[in-house]
């Protein structure tokens, strides 16, 4: 073994970052496929759950929760509106417009429910509940230990 590729392996071990990445992307290939009869990403019913699980959110409301840039959820949306399930009203721009579920939008949230509550059983029996929850817990606790070692960073470099 190399220098080089012993700290590669290390990266890929140590690295929470990394393990985020190649875990994020597993998740996302599982219920994408689990949505896949419904015409639907992981993204896509994340974005519709937000929306219909928020009192007419604004397209910049919904990115700051979700931890995305608003442009790019913006082409998400726009996606969603095309296909008629939702729709925006009210104010201009990012922070002004209010998204709402169409009628057909709820409809497949309802629907999508019921494939996502399967999904995660079948996840939460494979991984097994006790660990489940586990993950769950750490994941909620490094997402703030990450924001809170950023903004020590970005202190630091402002000085």
């Amino acid at each position: 073994m190399t220098e080089a590729s012993d700290l590669y392996r290390r990266v890929e071990t140590e690295c929470p970052a990394f393990q985020a990445r190649v875990t994020a992307r597993a998740l996302t290939r599982y219920y994408n496929a689990c949505f896949r009869p419904l015409g639907i990403t992981a993204e896509q019913f994340s974005l519709l759950v937000g929306i219909g699980g928020s009192h007419e959110p604004t397209l910049a409301e919904l990115a700051a929760r979700a931890g995305v840039d608003a442009t790019t959820l913006s082409r998400s949306v726009k996606s969603l509106e095309q296909r008629n399930l939702v729709r925006n009203h009210g104010g201009r721009g990012r922070a002004g417009k209010r998204l709402v579920l169409t009628g057909a939008g709820r409809r497949l949230v309802d629907e999508s429910m019921a494939i996502w509550e399967r999904a995660r059983i079948r996840l939460a029996e494979a991984l097994g509940e006790e660990a489940s929850r586990v993950a769950g817990s750490v994941m909620s606790r490094l997402a703030s230990a990450a924001q809170a070692a950023a903004s020590a960073v970005s202190d630091s470099s402002d000085t």
